[in-house]
């Protein structure tokens, strides 16, 4: 179980500059002063910071047991690449203006681009991914069906679903070329890695979290949640437990963080 110890928390909202334009971003933070490390929250592909309420809430869990939590939004269906290059420009401002010592959580595609700058950047202290795929064909395969198909085949597909309508260009799918994720997972060394995924995953076979965590080095744990899907709509509180008590055994108090 996580910490029983409670610290109250203040939320602002946050607009992070980047390239062309900004993003938009909710800090919660722990009332206390001097926390020590910032947790970026990385929504996946049909996502947003808030995840209907479910990651505002985790926030304001991680902002209570001593943590810095920032949730933002990236561009909308974004390439992999986009979501990389705007997930280190976050990470930039987190250290300039919240906190040096930095932890990504990301979720499904989120979690692949969080595994991606974890590889590239050594500074990052821990990562944990939930639901996070390797390989984003068969997820995308799994989750578009014929879509999928027709993006292979070089034709833009619409898509209108319970999560709305998006239209994908076939170099959607391309960019996932640019990146080896299990190369990344094994540069994920000497520093906390937790890999949290649900047993009936449909859309992110849970092999493919057995293998970023085989191809991880320590120290790093794995969480598999009994009968829970992609979304965890059922094993969330099971889900949620496991990342607060990880982040609580692996990010003890160390460094003063900025003051706030």
């Amino acid at each position: 179980m996580s910490s029983a110890t409670s610290i109250s928390i203040k939320m602002r909202a946050e607009k992070i500059p980047k390239a062309a334009g900004e993003l938009s971003a909710i800090l919660y933070l722990p009332t206390k002063s001097g926390f020590d490390y910032s947790v970026i929250f990385c929504h996946g592909f049909r996502g947003s910071k808030e995840g209907g309420g479910r990651a505002s809430a985790l926030a304001g869990r991680v902002a209570a047991s001593g943590f810095a939590a920032l949730l933002f939004d990236f561009t909308p269906f974004s390439l992999l690449s986009a979501q990389v290059d705007e997930l280190k420009t976050v990470v930039d401002y987190c250290r300039r203006e919240i906190s040096s010592r930095v932890v990504l959580f990301g979720r499904s595609m989120g979690g692949s681009a969080a595994l991606a700058v974890t590889a590239d950047d050594r500074l990052i202290d821990g990562l944990c991914l939930w639901s996070a795929p390797y390989d984003l064909h068969e997820t995308f395969r799994l989750s578009l069906g014929g879509g999928y198909k027709c993006l292979l085949a070089g034709e833009t597909v619409n898509i209108a679903d319970e999560f709305g309508r998006v239209r994908l260009t076939p170099d959607f799918l391309h960019d996932f070329d640019r990146f080896d994720l299990l190369a990344c997972a094994r540069l994920v060394v000497g520093r906390p890695l937790l890999v949290v995924h649900g047993e009936k995953d449909e859309v992110v076979p849970l092999r493919q979290a057995a293998e970023i965590f085989a191809q991880a080095g320590e120290p790093k744990k794995m969480a598999v949640v009994p009968g829970a899907d992609h979304r965890f709509l059922s094993g969330h509180e099971h889900a949620s437990e496991a990342l607060l008590t990880w982040l609580a055994a692996d990010f003890p108090a160390k460094l003063p963080g900025k003051s706030t």
